[in-house]
């Protein structure tokens, strides 16, 4: 193994300044989520009191120690905060409308922290450790939820327009913020809305938090409970120090490795990527007997007529996790078998067989493959945890519906999942339409293709237990006793149009993976890219005599596919640039990255692309340059 060692300014020419700065927020290590994994958690409803379960409001405090102003952030003097924000639970959308009247805001300065906040409203404000700023009284309105990762801002106070604005200095004596609000009555509760949802809290301990929270039901209440989990904190200001944008650290799959040649084709989304479908349309090299599919980029519009009178899940046994048979009226022929009934399923997926009892609600793509008996081939227009009974107050024909119609010979089926809700929204009888998604798998008779349709869908993916947030593509699972090959995930919205092939033993593509320290991420999300983080990258599948890393702040999408560069269905996804981060001689089937590359501070917002190929083109042999490709990587630099 040969170790190439560069310099950041190599790498990162392309980094861009960082604008204006003027956001934070509390505690400075909660800038992407709860979870270092990305997956959520259950949040609070302790702090911000929904109105249905009101009694007469309510009271909190939160203090925020001076570190996470001193630290990441860099404010080394006096600032004036002029807004105030809470945000719901990641990955959860929310119509919002709740309102609470009369609220009182005040925040201030003090020498307490987590280890002598009291019980006591009172004591906390004593003049001895706390100077409190103006009290400002408004009008709290919760604002939608787009259920993004992290979620956006669903609470706004600006603090500036109700007189509440203070001058904080996180190097005085009195360093720590002290926040006070006050919902003197119970809330108004919108039609439909139910209990508010959960409000984003911290995680992670003491030393992480380095914070602290007093909460009571009641408005007058003396004494609170207290919590080592406060909510997250937004915060803007005038002032030095901050952030003009605060930029999640993310990742994201996409490249086609060498042509997603295995007959299964799939995209891994994972939590907190933009769910950016539009369609695709899958077109059989035979219509008795076909062996591949070409899948091309669009599909019609989501067709909303082609539903039932009721939904078939009303007879599924589970509006949740269940599955409904259908007998097609014909035998519709797929690569590598064929069915006169289909059963698609509440998640998101139709299994091509009659068999199956299968609902799962956690897209894993070992599973997807066959890793067990009984799975088997299937449709997967959006293998999601959706809910077919969270939106019926809204529109009660919401759920699952299986049609056939047309004339014998031209018969087309529908399946639609029909203004379903995915299973991670605020629900209760009476409640719904705060997550609205339309799909549809569509069945052609007469020339066997295949159409993914969509209306809306979730702002980003996300999952609260699984290796993928959503699958998307087809796959004929189980074959005999082995798994179908593994392509790699691949962008379905860019990387079409594309073939393809009959199921070859041993075919499995490059993939690669990013390992991070000191927050390693979860097994299906990944390393992430934020300052302090440590990288390298390990491949699999890896057949060759010279394996090689690639790191880029550029990318070509789709691939980049030329003779002599590039083998035949083998792309290359960063650009013709591409730093030469690490090689490996004879390189064993699975490769463990060595170099590491440690992540600066100052790159907020850039991307970094990597790629592991196979570069035997330069042996006397001589033929194309790369003769494998994996699929790649996409890092944005974040805020963790």
């Amino acid at each position: 193994m040969i170790r190439t060692s560069v310099s950041f300014g190599v790498l990162f020419s392309a980094a861009l300044a960082l604008p204006a700065q003027r956001q934070l927020l509390l505690p400075d290590n909660h800038h992407l989520t709860e979870s270092a994994t990305q997956l959520g958690s259950a949040g609070a409803t302790t702090w911000w009191r929904a109105p249905a379960t009101g009694g007469a409001g309510g009271r909190f405090q939160i203090i925020y120690e001076a570190s996470h102003f001193t630290g990441n952030a860099g404010i080394t003097g006096p600032i004036v905060i002029t807004k105030l924000k809470f945000r719901g639970e990641d990955g959860e959308q929310n119509s919002g409308g709740h309102s609470w009247t009369g609220v009182t805001v005040e925040l201030g300065s003090t020498s307490l922290d987590n280890t002598n906040m009291s019980t006591t409203f009172a004591t906390n404000r004593l003049a001895a450790t706390t100077t409190m700023g103006a009290l400002g009284t408004t009008t709290v309105t919760e604002l939608p939820s787009t259920g993004s990762t992290p979620n956006n801002f669903s609470i706004e106070i600006d603090l500036a327009a109700i007189g509440a604005s203070i001058v904080f200095d996180p190097t005085s004596v009195q360093r720590n913020l002290l926040i006070d609000i006050t919902m003197p009555t119970a809330g108004t509760l919108p039609p439909f809305a139910g209990a508010m949802m959960p409000i984003q809290d911290t995680s992670g301990g003491a030393a992480l938090v380095r914070g602290e929270g007093v909460t009571a039901a009641t408005p007058g209440a003396v004494t609170g409970t207290t919590s080592a989990a406060p909510p997250v904190v937004g915060l803007e200001f005038a002032g030095a120090g901050g952030y003009a944008a605060l930029i999640p650290a993310r990742n994201e799959f996409y490249g086609a490795a060498c042509g997603g040649s295995p007959s299964t084709f799939y995209q891994s989304f994972l939590n907190g990527q933009v769910a950016d479908l539009t369609g695709l349309t899958l077109i059989p090299d035979s219509v008795s007997a076909p062996t591949t599919y070409t899948v091309v980029g669009g599909a019609p519009p989501f067709d909303a007529s082609k539903v039932n009178a009721a939904p078939n899940t009303l007879f599924s046994g589970s509006l949740d996790d269940g599955l409904v048979s259908h007998a097609l009226g014909w035998t519709f022929n797929f690569p590598g078998g064929s069915t006169a009934t289909i059963k698609p399923c509440t998640n998101g997926y139709v299994w091509l067989d009659s068999a199956p009892t299968i609902a799962d609600f956690t897209p894993t793509v070992a599973e997807m493959l066959g890793s067990a008996a009984g799975l088997t081939a299937r449709m997967m227009p959006l293998w999601f945890d959706f809910d077919m009974a969270e939106n019926v107050a809204t529109n009660p024909n919401s759920g699952l519906h299986v049609l056939t119609e047309g004339p014998v010979g031209s018969q087309i089926c529908y399946v639609t999942w029909f203004d379903v809700a995915p299973f991670n929204v605020v629900s209760a009888v009476g409640v719904g339409g705060h997550s609205v998604n339309q799909l549809q798998c569509v069945f052609f008779e007469a020339t066997g293709i295949v159409e993914f349709r969509y209306g809306t869908l979730p702002a980003m993916a996300n999952a609260s237990a699984s290796t993928s947030a959503a699958l998307v593509g087809f796959t004929r699972g189980r074959i005999g006793t082995v798994s179908s090959a593994d392509p790699q995930s691949r962008d379905l919205s860019i990387e079409v149009p594309f073939t393809t092939s009959v199921e070859l033993a041993g075919a499995n593509n490059m993939g690669q993976t990013a390992v991070a320290t000191p927050v390693a991420g979860g097994a299906q999300y990944s390393g992430r890219m934020f300052a302090g983080q440590t990288l390298r990258w390990n491949a699999n599948n890896v057949a060759g005599v010279i394996g090689a890393q690639l790191l880029d702040v550029g990318a070509t999408r789709p691939g980049f596919q030329v003779p002599g560069i590039t083998a035949p269905g083998c792309v290359l996804s960063t650009t013709t640039g591409a730093l030469l981060w690490e090689t490996f001689i004879l390189p064993p089937a699975s490769v463990t990255g060595t170099v590491p590359l440690l992540v600066p501070s100052g790159l907020l917002g850039v991307d970094i692309y990597a790629q592991f190929v196979v570069l035997d083109g330069v042996l006397p042999t001589g033929g194309n340059l790369i003769t494998r490709s994996s699929n790649a990587i996409k890092h944005t630099i974040g805020l963790q």
